[in-house]
């Protein structure tokens, strides 16, 4: 019999600075999302091409940065938990730049991996899910959703700002170029934004005795437990795990595909 348990919500509400930060995040991960994911799908062929190695050697590389990206939630969610996520996205939206840096000047199929699985694990850092974990701390459960949808309707525009100007980019300047270009944007965008703009509620904030024992804990194990005994959860896992590598797939290979059958090349209109 499936058990349900409700965990209280923290009593902060928004208020100005709540929605200043859901701007901010909306802005950050359009940004985010265009330069270290949707950006891959247009730099595909060119950088096969250029390290002379097959474009199922270059998506490989993206899986695996998937993959860690997957790994370092875990460490992620923890420190959003105790710390917020001030330093951790600022920190990661500098060290995305870097390697956005870093990518543009790869040689062979191996640095490209390493480079990626760099990417992965600071797309844990700034991308959707430590965003939506800031919002939630702000917000109160009736007016969360709100704040949540308004991050993802601006986010989700992500391919479309970036697949064309990363096409525009790569035209003008070459892949490596662009990705130079993409890393300005990303470091002028999102680390001062990150910087300024998050912060913990003030009740988040305020120092707590802190032990094994306290109510919180408690209830948040007894949710865990509750949700692995029930074979819904395991049904949304599978269905989202599906749901996910299909939309890669189809994102990765949709501009290859495209191209392969006459179409230009993405860019912005004239």
């Amino acid at each position: 019999m499936p058990t349900t348990i409700t965990v209280p919500a923290d009593p902060t509400v928004g208020g100005h600075h709540g929605w200043r930060i859901v701007a901010a995040l909306a802005v950050t991960s359009t940004v985010g999302y265009g330069t270290l994911y949707y950006a891959y799908a247009v730099l595909l062929a060119p950088m096969a091409a250029t390290l002379g190695v097959s474009t199922t050697a270059v998506t490989g590389a993206l899986t695996v940065s998937v993959l860690a990206g997957a790994l370092a939630a875990i460490p992620v969610g923890r420190w959003l938990d105790h710390q917020g996520g001030r330093a951790l996205m600022t920190t990661g939206s500098i060290t995305a730049t870097a390697l956005l840096i870093a990518w543009s000047q790869v040689h062979t199929i191996g640095q490209l991996y390493m480079v990626m699985i760099g990417v992965g694990i600071t797309g844990a850092m700034v991308l959707y899910e430590p965003a939506f974990a800031v919002v939630v701390a702000w917000f109160t459960p009736d007016r969360r959703a709100t704040a949540l949808l308004a991050v993802t309707i601006v986010a989700g525009f992500a391919s479309t700002i970036f697949m064309p100007l990363t096409g525009l980019l790569t035209a003008h300047l070459g892949w490596r170029g662009a990705l130079l270009a993409l890393a300005a944007i990303h470091g002028a965008v999102t680390v001062p934004l990150h910087a300024l703009t998050i912060r913990r509620p003030q009740s988040a904030a305020t120092p707590t005795l802190a032990g094994p024992t306290r109510p919180e804990h408690r209830q948040r194990r007894a949710v865990v437990r509750a949700a692995m005994r029930d074979s819904r959860f395991w049904i949304l896992v599978a269905t989202l795990i599906a749901h996910g590598a299909a939309t890669s797939t189809m994102t990765v290979h949709l501009i290859g595909y495209l191209i392969s059958r006459g179409t230009p090349p993405p860019s912005p209109p004239p």
